[in-house]
């Protein structure tokens, strides 16, 4: 009777040393029934990163390429660096006369043309110089009167008829009366002294320049409300430039611009004289003036001009502009993060200067960029980026 009691004794052991083996393995794998018996909340997704932490765009992956396949593609790295970065804006502009300098020339009263010593337009004049004589029975009779109210003031006053006073408010009204007709004073002098009536009166230019316009002729009969010349001093010019609408804020009065025209070989400063105050709503941009000096006259009106601005933003990170992938969506440049080993990077770019971006994030100064090739590698990113989510999946 001893020998089965026994077996059964050890029977029992071992039932009680299996059952904590099962024990053992059962509690880890049910953590929710732990701890006053309530559950666990699941693991949250992950915290973002933060603003400036480098992101790899979404079906992206980093590439790498051995020495020998770097060589033949040609891929070219750059490192990053703080730049003074300049932006520079060109434009198409048109030559044409300062209007401030612009002479209109008419006459103050009704007459023929008996002589013209100016006879075509583009001709060169002086300040001063005769542009034409004509014949005014106008101003014949009004000589006649200054004559005769010049008698009367030298009268005596029994002959005359008039006091003082009053013969000397006639000559004044005679004389006045020519000089609104732009009697010169000197050939007022002339007629006092000869006493003879001048039979035509002579316009002059009143500024140098170049005759713009002529609308008359010899033997002409011409009223005081025609434009008879136009002379423009064109020793300074202006040049009309359209800026685009996102470059507006980079255009200020006063400042430098280089003027290049193709006719006019070498390199001209011109200067913004004004902006005007609204923009064309068909083309998106807005007319700026720039003054040019033109002494040796080779800046003809009508020419066009190339007008370049450069404006100073400041020191900056700067991005090589061919570094960058624009997709639309996102910017995507890649950077060598170790010997052949290439990252794809998003990145934020804020102002664009010549030949370059500033970056405001995803990137830091002394990091390799790749300014050559960078398309095969992104289209080799995208194919791994493709692939190795396909194969996690397995």
């Amino acid at each position: 009777m001893k020998t089965p009691i026994g077996w059964l004794a050890l029977l029992l052991a071992a039932g009680v040393a299996c059952g904590g083996d099962r024990e053992a393995d059962v509690t880890p794998a049910q953590p929710s029934h732990e701890s006053h018996g309530t559950a666990q909340p699941a693991p949250g997704p992950a915290p973002p990163a933060p603003a400036d932490y480098p992101v790899t765009p979404p079906g992206m992956a980093e590439v790498e390429i051995p020495f020998e396949r770097r060589q033949l593609t040609g891929v070219r790295v750059e490192p990053l660096a703080v730049r003074e970065l300049t932006r520079e804006i060109r434009t198409v502009g048109l030559v044409v006369a300062d209007e401030r300098r612009v002479r209109r020339i008419q006459t103050k009263i009704s007459g023929w043309v008996e002589q013209l010593f100016v006879s075509f337009t583009g001709e060169a004049v002086r300040s001063g110089q005769p542009i034409l004589s004509i014949y005014s029975p106008e101003l014949v009779a009004s000589q006649r009167e200054y004559l005769l109210a010049l008698e009367a003031f030298g009268a005596t006053e029994k002959s005359a008829g008039l006091d003082e006073g009053d013969r000397r408010r006639l000559l004044d009204s005679a004389r006045t009366r020519l000089r609104l007709w732009d009697v010169e004073a000197s050939h007022i002098a002339e007629l006092e002294r000869t006493r003879n009536p001048q039979r035509r009166m002579i316009l002059h230019s009143p500024i140098a320049g170049f005759v713009t316009f002529k609308s008359v002729q010899q033997g002409m009969y011409v009223t005081p409300e025609m434009e008879l010349y136009t002379v423009a001093d064109l020793d300074h010019v202006w040049v009309w430039a359209d800026v685009n609408e996102d470059e507006i804020p980079l255009v200020a009065t006063g400042q430098r611009a280089r003027i290049e025209v193709a006719s006019a070989p070498g390199e001209r400063t011109g200067t913004v004289s004004y902006l005007q105050p609204t923009v064309d709503a068909a083309t998106r941009t807005l007319r700026v003036r720039f003054d040019v000096d033109n002494e040796d006259d080779a800046l003809k009106p009508g020419m066009y001009a190339t007008v370049t601005i450069e404006r100073p933003l400041g020191e900056v990170l700067a991005l090589p502009e061919e570094a960058v992938i624009d997709t639309g969506v996102r910017k995507v440049v890649f950077v060598e993060v170790r010997e052949g080993r290439f990252q794809p990077r998003e990145v934020k770019l804020g102002r664009k200067g010549a030949a370059h971006h500033e970056v405001l994030s995803g990137l830091a100064a002394g990091e390799k960029v790749v300014v050559s090739a960078q398309f095969l590698l992104d289209s080799e990113s995208r194919l791994r980026g493709v692939a190795e989510p396909a194969h996690g999946a397995h």
